[in-house]
């Protein structure tokens, strides 16, 4: 056969095409699966950083360790415990980690080429590096993940960048998976090729040997070998021809089957992303309660995995009554509406939750038996907001009537001319109005002082060089008049100690820390207030006697409009003085900390930057 040379170029032709299968699939089909994966972490990557920058106003914030919100960090803590995210970490512009979720890594400086000559200008540098394989920062990882670094730009200018680490895991095995498929059959296909296009040719070279014979033993009859010729020549051109339409038709069919691995594969990575994005518990059900679809949020709110629960009806898979009771009530109400929202409570880890639940018909289902589409968010903490605010505005209400309720009285009582009083008695009322003011205007400030945090304005600070020792001699000489009952004692400022302060603010918060020791120590009893240099701080102490704090309330103790015991109205307070004693603190650069047990007294630390 390879002596023939029509049928050695047929062959060479039908090896060319065997090898160039299975070579496009490793050279272009399997690396693009890689670069669509990567591509696709990227913007996942940059969809997520943009969620934290706008949902915790990082562009107005120069980034530094000590200006990174609370809510971030307890965010990025939350989605790293649910396995929702590997590692982040935020940059300064200067390289300087400011914050990561491993905490030890804080402080030090990227110095790498790639953050200077990318990320720095703006641009997004990712790597993929594969399991037991070396990161950008010299790494080993145990998982397939895509590091991306995203630059944080403000106003065009680069404000610093987020590293974010995404696990690529089950995504790199499916690529794998399917690129093994995909290799398979385009290897079997051009196999099956090489292998019909063996059969063809030795059977089209046993008819030219045989066509040979012929004309050798039929030379005679010339007009009837050339016409046997002409017959045999015809029919294996119109093989060629059909050899040739069945290889194209095999080509567009292995170009169709690819486009369709492809779309496959991109629509199943699309629904992926949105149900793995969606911030609630999702569940979905048909017209009987068996559920379809179920999140991993959903899976850990009810402590179920999706192969036990899908395929299977709810009321026999989760068992919090209350929730299917409200489902119920929603398939009801869904007849005539296209949405439901309810609330219900379910004890998670020994602790009761409030959960909002969203239903909504789902699309092409009926209203006698119609499917649902469930959303559950955790609202426990926006209701306790609700009510806190609530017993807030009662009780400033409260707090607002007492004084003014006095001032007014004692100046109706100096208005009325029908009656005398001597010059010591007008003192007295006069007095007492002029302490109440004051007190009225304590609380306004209260008031004043929060709308501005609220606002992000934050707190007007005029700082000076303030010896501590003098304000605080001068804070107990107060304290001592107006609460005799008491025993105030001040340690550690006899010799001089400053800060850079705000005098007004720090002696707020001192007063309002001394004036709380008075208040929960019903009975009388020692107060301290004790002054000592730690380092480099200057650390203010308030210790008392009394009642002390539970574990919940030292937790809450700072946060707006919390009062450790709000049924005693006989200690009087609207909840907010340690949260703007915090804000003052905090915006001085220093720290404030409790520690207290219930019935053993509190001792509430501060500390301030000393100068010298």
């Amino acid at each position: 056969m390879l002596r023939i040379p029509f049928l050695r170029n047929i062959l060479l032709v039908s090896l060319f095409f065997a090898t160039i299968f299975p070579l496009y699939d490793l050279l272009y089909i399997i690396p693009s699966y890689q670069k669509l994966l990567i591509q696709e972490a990227e913007r996942e990557a940059a969809r997520f950083v943009r969620f934290l920058v706008v949902s915790h106003d990082l562009e107005q914030l120069e980034l530094a360790p000590d200006r990174i919100p609370q809510a971030l960090i307890n965010d990025v803590a939350q989605l790293k415990a649910e396995n929702q995210l590997i590692k982040l970490r935020i940059f300064a512009p200067s390289g300087e980690i400011v914050f990561s979720s491993e905490v030890q890594e804080i402080g030090t400086i990227n110095s790498k080429s790639y953050f200077r000559q990318f990320v720095a200008k703006g641009q997004l540098y990712s790597k993929m590096v594969h399991k037991e394989s070396v990161t950008a920062e010299g790494e080993t990882v145990d998982r397939d993940l895509v590091e991306t670094y995203v630059p944080l730009m403000v106003g065009g200018h680069f404000n610093g960048a987020m590293e974010v680490y995404y696990d690529i895991t089950l995504g790199q095995q499916s690529m794998a998976s399917l690129s093994r498929q995909s290799f398979s059959m385009l290897l079997g296909a051009a196999i099956g090729l090489l292998l019909m296009t063996l059969l063809l040719l030795f059977r089209a070279r046993n008819s030219i040997e045989a066509r040979g014979r012929a004309e050798v033993a039929l030379q005679r009859a010339n007009e009837d070998l050339e016409q046997r010729v002409g017959q045999r020549t015809t029919e294996l051109s119109n093989a060629n021809h059909l050899l040739s339409a069945e290889i194209a038709e095999r080509k567009k069919a292995q170009q169709a089957q690819k486009a369709s691995f492809v779309a496959v594969s991109e629509a199943r990575s699309r629904i992926d992303s949105i149900i793995s994005s969606v911030a609630d518990a999702l569940l979905v059900m048909d017209h009987e309660d068996v559920v379809v679809l179920i999140n991993t949020l959903a899976e850990s709110l009810f402590n179920v995995s999706a192969e036990e629960v899908v395929g299977r009806r709810l009321p026999d898979v989760i068992g919090f009554d209350q929730l299917l009771l409200e489902i119920s009530k929603a398939r009801h109400e869904l007849r005539h509406s296209t949405s439901v929202e309810f609330d219900f409570e379910m004890t998670v880890d020994d602790e009761k939750r409030v959960y909002q639940g969203r239903t909504a018909r789902l699309k092409g289902s009926v209203a006698s038996g119609c499917g649902l589409v469930l959303l559950i968010h955790d609202v426990t903490r926006e209701r306790q907001i609700e009510k806190m605010k609530s017993e807030f505005v009662s009780m400033a209400a409260h707090e607002l009537q007492t004084p003014l309720t006095m001032i007014l009285g004692y100046s109706e009582l100096l208005l009325d001319s029908r009656k005398q009083f001597d010059a010591r008695e007008q003192k007295d009322f006069l007095q007492v109005i002029n302490d109440k003011s004051i007190e009225l205007s304590g609380l306004i400030d209260d008031i004043l002082d929060l709308s501005r945090i609220e606002n992000g304005r934050g707190i007007q600070l005029k700082f000076k060089r303030v010896e501590i020792g003098l304000l605080c001699r001068q804070l107990i000489a107060d304290f001592e008049r107006t609460s005799p009952a008491h025993c105030f004692v001040l340690e550690g400022a006899d010799e001089p100690l400053f800060v850079d302060a705000d005098e007004t603010r720090i002696m707020q918060v001192l007063e309002n820390l001394l004036g709380n020791a008075v208040k929960y120590s019903p009975n009388g009893g020692l107060v301290k207030l004790v002054v000592q240099p730690v380092e480099n701080w200057l650390q203010l102490e308030v210790i008392d006697q009394g009642i002390g704090m539970s574990d919940e309330v030292k937790e809450n103790a700072f946060e707006r409009f919390y009062r450790g015991d709000a049924s005693n109205t006989a200690v009087r307070g609207t909840g907010l003085g340690l949260s703007i004693a915090r804000y003052i603190v905090e915006s001085h650069g220093g720290e404030i900390r409790i520690f207290s047990s219930k019935g053993r007294g509190t001792r509430l630390e501060i500390r301030l930057p000393r100068v010298n």
